[in-house]
Formats: structure tokens, sequence, C-alpha cells
């Protein structure tokens, strides 16, 4: 299985993938081995059905044994999930279109506008790291790589429950 993959157990936890690219994904399962009904149904869409892929998604995750629980919270009312598919924009863009340092900008304007979101994001280390980018010019490569490190680190399950927060 290709390391990058995202897998149905990640979906479970609340990795974010775009609607779009759900028929992509359910493709990808199939050809590394998963299999249901229902995920040949979700590779058989188009990328402009990403509506109906988005409703199929807890079903097919579900049928490969990993359904998506959270607190009896449906997935789309989580209140940190929009958030997070920022996050992993930031880091997908990151050495493409995107320095390490901007796309540490942008992800702790994330992390700022989500208080539940500060100290699973480690801003404050992702702060130092570009405070130290800022200060210390001759080991931006160095930095750069543990920034780098640091954003791709960040999990959305790092995030406690609803139930662990409001207790």
């Amino acid at each position: 299985m290709a390391d990058d993959l995202i897998t149905p157990e990640q979906i479970s936890q609340g990795r974010v993938v775009r609607d779009e690219d759900l028929p992509a994904l359910a493709v990808q399962w199939l050809v590394v081995g998963y299999d249901s009904p229902l995920l040949r149904e979700l590779a058989g869409l188009t990328r402009r059905e990403a509506t109906q892929a988005r409703e199929l998604l807890p079903k097919v995750v579900a049928e490969l044994g990993h359904p998506i629980t959270a607190n009896d919270f449906p997935y789309e009312y989580l209140p940190w999930r929009g958030y997070w598919e920022g996050i992993w924009w930031a880091v997908d863009r990151m050495d493409k279109t995107h320095s390490p340092y901007a796309s540490a900008q942008y992800v702790l304007e994330i992390l700022g506008d989500v208080p539940d979101l500060w100290n699973p994001g480690r801003a404050d280390e992702l702060m130092q790291l570009l405070h130290e980018w800022d200060e210390n010019r001759a080991d931006r490569p160095a930095v750069a790589d543990r920034i780098r490190s640091h954003l791709r680190s960040l999990r959305e399950t790092d995030v406690p429950p609803l139930s662990a927060r409001d207790s």
C-alpha cells in the first residue's frame, strides 16, 4: 500500500478529502485491495457527482469496517472539520505553490481562528519556528525542514472529541 494513500480508517477518524476527489480515492482503494459494493459504486461516480460521493462516503467506510463515529455527532457537523480542510490544503500546497513558511502562516491563521485547534496544532511551536526563520537567515533550510515536519505531523485526530472538551 502506498505510504501516502488515505485509508478508510483515516477517513473514519476525521481525515478530510475534497468531495470531488472521493471517486478517485475509491478507485485507489479498489486497486490496493479494498472492496465492497458501495465502494465500487463510489468509484463509478464522476467528480461532478461530488455531493453524492460525500453522502455515500460514511456508508462506504462503514462497509469497509471503519464506521464514522464522533460522539453521536454527524461527522459533517464537527465544529473543526472545515478548518482541517484548510490545514490539509496548506500542507498539500507546501513546496508546490507555497513555501513552508507561507504554508505555516496559513495554518497559524486557521489555528488562531479556532481555540480548540491551538494546542493540538502545536501553534506555539509553529510560531517559534517562524520566529527562528525570521531571525536566522543562515539556518533557513534546516528551519524549513522542521516546519515541513511539523505541518505534516498534524492530524485531525489530535483534536479531543467533543465530549472531552465539553466535560
